[in-house]
């Protein structure tokens, strides 16, 4: 016997285990603790969780957890790295508690059943179209490479890429943080600070190959991305193109997409070697201090289709709403999607030295004129301002630019190849705005 009952406790071999199909469950304590009485509309009033947190609203620990060291909040400015998979792959800490798993797997290209037609008879792109006669991700399976990651200033982290090829893929994803035994009913008061988006200083890709860099939701750039071999990328994605972001890639890029903005201030900017076939950005564009788009041949050369939660080179097929009325049903590709505005300050240019490339696949009928045989694969924005006393013809450094507010009509004899719905400042002189 321990003695009395009120002074000891039941012998281990007595124990209460709960269990389910001979599997033992977790012990169940009772949930106690100096939890506040207040009511719930004062937490509603206040949703900060650090008010929740000083009246342990809901608990932060739970009864009889095993304790464990808690970081208090900032946690310094330098992420924590580990390596896992062999160097396949690594684990980032950021500063705010968030956690990604960075990893290099094999690159599979966007699936499709070739080009199809839609009811109205347009035509659709559909799976990848080769470039410098090759396909990223085709033939047999190669080494995919390891990766490297050094914390940076500010909290940002440096990527290093060794032995990648267009067979490679990094993706960049949240890290869910494990559960602790025991803690099933605290609060993770932790994760209601956590962005979720992995500031990232530095992308170097040593070997000059990559298939594709994905962080649409997860990442922001805000330095040098680097992959300087002519074999073609099919996809770069970020959340943001930060200050100080600059993309430099020496062949084609299939897509870049951008989930909100890019704010584009010094340095080389956006750098493609040879065609960017589509350019996304969710928000606005802003190009400044001599930050500047530079395409070495032609914008929209290649359809593209929709790559994961991005649009592809048939987004107006999909949404004719946004040509108004009095159009055809036979639309055209896009080059690129600005959805907000696109600014662009002193010193800045946007250029492509080839021009807007001719569509093969779509012809659009005006109002007023014959059926044209072949149209441009139209860069979208929604209105364009340039901030200085150069003209939109110098900004805009585009071999045959047709510039017009409206899908209707032709401008100056030739189809319009880019267009802002809501005007240009300064007015381009070939624009009937």
């Amino acid at each position: 016997m321990l003695g009395r009952r009120k002074e000891g406790r039941r012998a281990d071999r007595r124990a209460f285990r709960p269990s389910l199909q001979n599997e033992t469950l977790e012990s169940r304590m009772l949930l106690s603790g100096s939890r506040s009485n207040l009511p719930g509309s004062v937490f509603l009033r206040n949703p900060k969780p650090g008010v929740a947190l000083r009246y342990n609203n809901p608990e932060f620990l739970s009864a009889g957890a095993n304790r464990f060291p808690v970081a208090s909040y900032p946690r310094g400015n330098r992420v924590a790295t580990q390596t896992a998979h062999g160097g396949q792959s690594v684990i980032v800490a950021a500063p705010d508690g968030s956690h990604f798993r960075i990893t290099l797997t094999q690159f599979i290209p966007t699936a499709g059943q070739g080009q199809t037609q839609n009811s109205s008879g347009t035509t659709i792109p559909g799976n990848q179209n080769p470039i410098q006669g090759q396909i990223p991700g085709a033939g047999p399976v190669q080494p995919i490479g390891t990766v490297r990651a050094y914390a940076m200033p500010n909290g940002k982290v440096g990527l290093i890429l060794d032995g990648t090829t267009t067979q490679s893929e990094l993706d960049i994803n949240p890290q869910p943080f494990p559960q602790r035994r025991g803690y099933a009913h605290s609060f993770a008061y932790g994760q209601t600070n956590q962005s979720k988006v992995l500031d990232i200083g530095q992308i170097t890709v040593n070997s000059g190959q990559i298939g594709a860099i994905l962080g649409y939701h997860t990442a922001n750039l805000s330095g040098p991305l680097v992959s300087t071999g002519t074999t073609p990328v099919d996809r770069i994605a970020f959340n943001n193109l930060l200050p100080g972001a600059s993309i430099h890639v020496g062949g084609d890029l299939n897509t870049l997409d951008v989930l909100n903005n890019v704010k584009l201030d010094g340095g080389p900017g956006v750098v493609v070697g040879r065609d960017l076939n589509l350019f996304n950005v969710g928000q606005d564009m802003t190009l400044t201090n001599g930050a500047s788009l530079n395409v070495g041949r032609f914008l929209g050369a290649t359809p593209q289709p929709p790559k994961g939660t991005g649009t592809g080179s048939n987004f107006l097929a999909t949404n004719q709403a946004l040509l108004g009325t009095g159009t055809s049903t036979s639309l055209p590709s896009l080059s690129g999607f600005v959805q907000g505005d696109l600014l662009i300050g002193p010193g800045s240019i946007f250029t492509a030295a080839a021009g807007i490339a001719d569509s093969s696949i779509t012809s659009i009928l005006d109002q007023n004129s014959p059926l044209v045989s072949t149209t441009p694969s139209v860069f979208l924005v929604n209105g364009v301002t340039i901030a200085s006393t150069a003209t939109l013809e110098e900004s805009i450094v585009i071999p045959g630019l047709v510039a017009s507010p409206t899908f209707k009509g032709l401008v100056s004899g030739n189809p319009a190849n880019f267009i802002a719905r809501l005007g240009f400042s300064p007015v381009p002189q070939n624009s009937s705005q």
